[in-house]
């Protein structure tokens, strides 16, 4: 048999393994740069979509923002409007109040009975006077407690004042103007007495 010398085609084979190793590991390199610059640009794009997302959400946030600015100011405006018109009602309700009261005054004191002082603070009416005698002083009294005008009269104090020519005694008397002819705002539905 002669000699084959079969080296030179290993060689080659080996030299080709080796050309085709090298251009799948060029191959390769290449497809994953490839894919790093498309999961790159990929990962840019949800970037961008996401940014315009946020810019959207941000201009109707602010929209949302001017809209809750209108509102509070509409709220605003509408309980300045609900305080004039309460306002309006209590005048309305109680502009009657002081020819009612002066009128019942009239009716309730007796002769012999004067104001030095009369005041009312609210629906309270305070009064300093003269009386020329104790009956008439428990007259006005008696007038006062049976008044559909007056409820929770007091008579805080009465001197006699002996130095006059007549005998006459001064007192103090305070009292509340019923809540059907003159209502007391200030205080809260259900606590007026």
């Amino acid at each position: 048999m002669p000699h084959i010398n079969l080296l030179p085609w290993r060689e080659a084979q080996r030299q080709q393994h080796k050309k085709n190793y090298l251009t799948m590991l060029v191959a390769i390199g290449v497809s994953m740069v490839l894919l790093m610059f498309a999961v790159s640009k990929a990962m840019d794009s949800l970037i961008v979509t996401q940014e315009r997302r946020n810019q959207f959400l941000t201009a109707e946030l602010v929209k949302i923002d001017a809209q809750i600015g209108e509102i509070k100011r509409i709220r605003q405006s509408k309980d300045a409007i609900e305080q004039r018109m309460t306002l309006i009602e209590q005048l309305e309700v109680s502009r009657n109040a002081a020819p009612i009261v002066l009128d019942e005054l009239a009716r309730v004191v007796p002769p012999g009975v004067s104001f030095a002082r009369f005041s009312r603070t609210i629906n309270r009416v305070e009064i300093d006077g003269v009386s020329d005698s104790n009956n008439r002083l428990a007259n006005f009294m008696r007038n006062v407690s049976d008044s559909t005008v007056f409820n929770d009269g007091e008579l805080s104090s009465i001197v006699a004042d002996t130095t006059a020519a007549d005998a006459v005694s001064e007192f103090k008397l305070k009292f509340n103007i019923s809540p059907s002819v003159a209502p007391d705002f200030n205080q809260p539905q259900g606590e007026a007495k």
